[in-house]
């Protein structure tokens, strides 16, 4: 079994060149590497008034709101979504997830493959790579 407690990850800063906006951080959590033969996640923390911006992502995703609100928007439609709530993303459908409160939003990406690809419209830095690999 493996277990991942609040706070016990670092998470990495990440942001899109020029645009003040989108501004997140985020971590593997679980995946081939940490004991997962059929799924993935991955932590994300938006402050305030930042979004993870428009991408796609190769496998279907859940979004699991741990703290705050999100906005979710995926091909033209927002749902607001609390903490407590869930909102389901289509693989390689574009979508972005915005900080629709007061305070930091934190979520839980699931997705429903050990290999994910999240592309994004833009060069994310620091990696200055369009292409992400989220899991572990």
């Amino acid at each position: 079994m493996f277990a991942l407690a609040p706070g016990a990850v670092e998470l990495s800063d990440s942001w899109l060149e020029g645009d003040e906006g989108a501004r997140w951080r985020s971590a593997a959590g679980t995946g081939p590497g940490v004991g997962a033969d059929a799924s993935g996640n991955s932590l994300l923390e938006v402050a305030p008034g930042r979004r993870l911006p428009r991408h796609t992502d190769s496998a279907e995703e859940t979004i699991v709101v741990t703290g705050g609100e999100a906005e979710v928007r995926v091909e033209g439609e927002r749902s607001r979504v609390p903490a407590g709530g869930v909102a389901l993303v289509p693989a390689n459908v574009p979508h972005e997830v915005r900080n629709a409160g007061d305070e930091t939003l934190s979520f839980l990406a699931v997705y429903a493959s050990p290999d994910v690809v999240t592309r994004y419209e833009e060069e994310v830095q620091p990696a200055g790579s369009r292409e992400q690999r989220p899991v572990a």
